[in-house]
């Protein structure tokens, strides 16, 4: 018996940007078209190497939909044993491809941020730059695996302010960390999760900023925690943005782990494990029985 990865991911422009400069990876596939305000994208696959992520695009009229593109388009899965050393490295060359887009197009800044969760098999581990973020629901507790990299989460780090002060302040979403910085500028260093063991039942939500400003994570745990398939808790948690105000594009990406049964022969193995001890010694004796009869 394995698992299968139910995924869904719902992005949209918001109530007051005129475009979407969020974009994402689900499993391969991203928002191609980056003039498209909302988008709404179902995957399943069997649980394997495979990557999840949600890049919040910042620039503007510089084209911040451009760097969160450009991310969607080059990082890819990778085997779990070496994920630290290859994820620095799509880092590098991903920043790399931003700031040569920034210089051909005459020095105006843009970026993105990043969330991935790599997945190999029965682990995962997931890596960010940026504050978008990535959740573990587990048994209905919500585990924050990400780490903003802000000025607002430092102040709240060395105690200067709550959470609730930091939300409130200009640095909150003053950003220390993104994709887009010249390296000559600050060297780039993405934060790594501890590896997760997936157990039937986990969920997974990645996100932009403009999900968790808009939402509180009480309401996050009830609604990515639900039994509701995939997208539509996606659906959901992006409409309660949108009501709650939708002052920045929103992008939610919900992952499901589910059991998968195998073939034939995987399932009587699996009947076979079920039988006692017991009844093997019975079955045992009752065989070495026959052959000494015969």
């Amino acid at each position: 018996m394995g698992f299968k990865i139910e995924g869904a991911v719902v992005t949209d422009a918001g109530k007051r940007r005129r475009g979407n400069e969020d974009n994402y990876c689900l499993f391969g596939h991203y928002k191609h078209d980056t003039n498209v305000d909302s988008k709404t994208e179902r995957r399943t696959a069997a649980a394997g190497r495979l990557l999840a992520a949600v890049y919040d695009g910042m620039g503007g009229e510089e084209a911040g939909e451009v760097a969160s593109l450009a991310a969607a388009k080059s990082f890819c899965p990778c085997a779990l044993e070496n994920v630290r050393e290859e994820a620095v490295r799509q880092v590098a060359d991903v920043n790399g491809i931003i700031c040569a887009e920034m210089q051909k197009r005459g020095g105006g800044r843009m970026g993105t941020t990043a969330v991935l969760l790599y997945m190999d098999g029965r682990k995962a581990v997931c890596c960010n730059v940026g504050d978008s973020r990535c959740y573990l629901i587990r048994n209905g507790a919500l585990k924050l695996l990400s780490v903003d990299h802000s000025e607002g989460e430092n102040m709240i780090r060395m105690g200067i302010m709550s959470e609730e002060q930091a939300r409130k302040s200009k640095s909150w979403h003053k950003l220390t960390q993104h994709l887009g910085i010249f390296p000559e500028e600050f060297m780039l260093e993405p934060h790594f999760s501890e590896e997760i063991r997936l157990q039937e039942g986990d969920s997974f939500l990645l996100c932009s900023d403009g999900l968790t400003d808009m939402v509180m994570d009480d309401v996050l745990a009830k609604l990515a925690g639900g039994s509701q398939e995939a997208g539509e808790t996606a659906q959901r948690l992006v409409e309660e943005a949108l009501k709650n105000g939708g002052r920045d594009n929103v992008t939610a990406l919900v992952l499901r782990v589910k059991k998968t049964e195998g073939g034939i022969l995987e399932r009587i193995i699996e009947r076979l494990k079920r039988v006692p001890k017991k009844a093997w010694i019975v079955l045992f004796i009752l065989a070495a029985a026959a052959v000494i009869i015969a």
